[in-house]
């Protein structure tokens, strides 16, 4: 109701362009939808690649990413190495049920 009240005062008025402007953009906007809406656009999908890339990521990251977990614990800044060698001293100990030095 309200719609079709202000419809009648747009073509009461006295620019006609704009009026028939609004109208236009009424019925394309809300009855038609957006112009891009009815674009039709194509991917490349390649249903494949995702079972390539999870045997990919196993490979270098472990199963479940505990090889990148171990990767992003010894750090950056050049002392992976000696972080490794701390870390596999302690897990003897722990494993030995030894306290920690």
């Amino acid at each position: 109701m309200l719609l079709g009240q202000a419809l009648i005062l747009c073509v009461l008025a006295a620019n006609c362009c704009a009026t028939i402007n609004l109208v236009k953009d009424l019925l394309q906007f809300n009855v038609a939808g957006h112009p891009v809406v009815h674009k039709d656009v194509e991917y490349l999908f390649d249903p494949n690649i995702g079972v390539e890339r999870s045997r990919f990521y196993q490979e270098v990251n472990g199963v479940y990413g505990e090889k990148a977990i171990e990767r992003l614990g010894l750090g950056i800044d050049g002392k992976e190495n000696e972080r490794l060698q701390q870390q596999k001293i302690r897990d003897i100990y722990l494993e030995q049920n030894l306290p920690v030095v």
